[in-house]
């Protein structure tokens, strides 16, 4: 089994999936379900296996990190990403009112020190870790505490998608991770406007012509020609480093009107997309 909750569906209505810009999230700079985000101390675990989300898988199937468990890290989106992110308003979080997002800050990189070294324990071929879900790289000392463990731990890996443009200074750093660990750290930097197409990703609002359109690959999970990230492996497989992924616009359905948390479930107590903690 792959795993156990759905995923939102791609649909490209781009009117549908934004927020209105005077909405308290936009302006904020925050998620539109701030009773969601949970300090780490108050959290079950950062590190949720990836078995509780559809688009993820528990474990690689396929591909260089076959065999290897996959978790996810989900932050706060928005009050962790940049402003010029392209999808600001329509960021998928805006339909996730399940999700826990864990608090940024000192306390949040202690915290997953202790679990990546705890996890390695447990799994000493290696570990794969999806940032992000939810949120972003919020600082270049977050980013060189990554290389630290990068570094320290050999049979870690990261692989993921970033808002922040290349010729940023977090960008930058992520870059150079990049370059450090080419076999252990993806991390795709999402229409950043540099017009790169290495380790690159996109969103399109339309459905795709093909598996390939004029802007790249289309995400295999999202048009259904694979399960999910542990049974396709392309972001992070070295072949399709010069290959820009692309995915489909998705979020809200409803406009302007995000759903709301079922009242009677604690945000604290819910992993990603209504897994139980």
């Amino acid at each position: 089994m792959i795993a156990r909750f759905a995923s939102i569906a791609p649909h490209a209505d781009r009117s549908a999936a934004a927020l209105p810009s005077g909405h308290p999230a936009i302006a904020g700079a925050r998620t539109v379900f701030p009773s969601t985000v949970v300090a780490p101390a108050k959290s079950p675990r950062v590190l949720v296996s990836g078995h509780n989300s559809a688009k993820i898988g528990r474990r690689v199937l396929k591909g260089p990190w076959r065999g290897l468990p996959i978790f996810t890290l989900t932050l706060e989106e928005r009050a962790t990403c940049p402003t010029s992110c392209g999808l600001w308003r329509e960021c998928y979080g805006n339909a996730m009112p399940f999700a826990r997002r864990h608090a940024h800050g000192p306390a949040l990189v202690q915290r997953l020190e202790r679990e990546i070294v705890a996890h390695l324990r447990a799994s000493p071929d290696g570990i794969v870790v999806r940032l992000h879900v939810l949120g972003d790289f919020w600082s270049a000392g977050y980013v060189a505490a990554w290389a630290r463990w990068m570094d320290a731990m050999p049979a870690l890996r990261a692989f993921g998608y970033t808002a922040w443009r290349r010729d940023s200074e977090i960008g930058r750093a992520i870059a150079a991770l990049n370059a450090a660990h080419p076999t252990r750290w993806r991390i795709r930097f999402s229409g950043d406007g540099t017009g790169d197409h290495a380790l690159a990703a996109t969103t399109i609002w339309r459905q795709p012509e093909d598996a390939w359109v004029p802007e790249g690959l289309v995400c295999p999970a999202q048009t259904h020609r694979t399960a999910a990230c542990a049974t396709c492996g392309l972001c992070w497989h070295p072949a399709m480093d010069a290959t820009r992924i692309v995915f489909i616009g998705h979020g809200m359905r409803g406009r302007g009107r995000p759903p709301r948390p079922h009242r009677a479930v604690a945000p604290t107590t819910i992993d990603q997309q209504g897994a139980s903690a």
